[in-house]
């Protein structure tokens, strides 16, 4: 299955009111650097493996793990969805003029990202990914887990 076509970025800035079209312009001239190495890592977290879980590290917690492996019956792909996930709207403040497709190209950029990010750190496990959007899901949201058959034996 393809992924669908990424709208051009040039057009968001566009709709988002920038000053500029080129987004290394408006980077340069109106971002920083603390916000652009938060924004790498959430493009390319470390996903760590614990107890043949494989959870972003930024999400992980032993006593929050081990309290969705009770809630969820020890079923690792609900407790991988859970703490593997990510709205686009809890990334951001709030913006109500903002058009959804905007918060939609962030999460399709990101499921890109995290799909190449786990293939390199983890080469040997299988991934299933799963991307929900209004009306199914609180935004846009992406979700990763390890299929059935990810661990390697």
């Amino acid at each position: 299955m393809s992924q669908p076509e990424l709208p051009n970025p040039a057009a968001l800035l566009t709709a988002l009111g920038a000053w500029t079209t080129r987004a290394t312009d408006l980077l340069y001239n109106e971002g920083n650097l603390l916000h652009a190495v938060a924004l790498s890592a959430i493009l390319w977290p470390r996903f760590i493996e614990f107890e043949e879980h494989v959870i972003r590290e930024d999400r992980f917690d032993p006593e929050n793990f081990h309290h969705w492996q009770e809630s969820t019956g020890q079923n690792r792909q609900a407790v991988e969805s859970v703490l593997n996930h990510v709205h686009i709207y809890d990334l951001l403040p709030s913006n109500a003029e903002a058009p959804l497709e905007a918060y939609e190209y962030l999460a399709q950029v990101l499921l890109r990202t995290w799909k190449a990010a786990l293939g390199e750190q983890h080469p040997t496990r299988q991934f299933e990914f799963h991307y929900a959007t209004e009306p199914d899901d609180y935004g846009p949201t992406v979700y990763v887990w390890q299929t059935l058959s990810g661990v390697p034996s």
